[in-house]
């Protein structure tokens, strides 16, 4: 089981909530750009596969939800209450 894990139901059109989607890790990417190795999309966008210093995530996203799990290493467990503050925030945004 992922040390974080958060799923929300978007109620809105694939397309759209991939794009939302995408705007999340864009924002992740940017914010953490100094700890992310490598982000990797499925062929239809909606799947995106993160690794970097402490962590490995995936978010997903399908016509329904989108959720996204994150596992910590020991050293990154700590940080754990302000990651997920920061994802939800995140969700907020773009999916209201």
């Amino acid at each position: 089981m992922a040390d974080i894990s958060v799923k929300h139901h978007h109620g809105l059109g694939l397309d759209e909530a991939k794009t939302k989607t995408q705007q999340i890790v864009t924002d992740v990417q940017n914010e953490f750009s100094g700890i992310i190795d490598k982000i990797d999309w499925n062929a239809d966008n909606t799947r995106a596969n993160l690794k970097g210093k402490g962590f490995k995530g995936v978010f997903e996203v399908d016509d329904k939800d989108m959720s996204i799990d994150i596992d910590l290493s020991f050293l990154t467990k700590p940080f754990k209450g302000k990651v997920e503050e920061k994802i939800k925030d995140r969700i907020g945004k773009y999916f209201g």
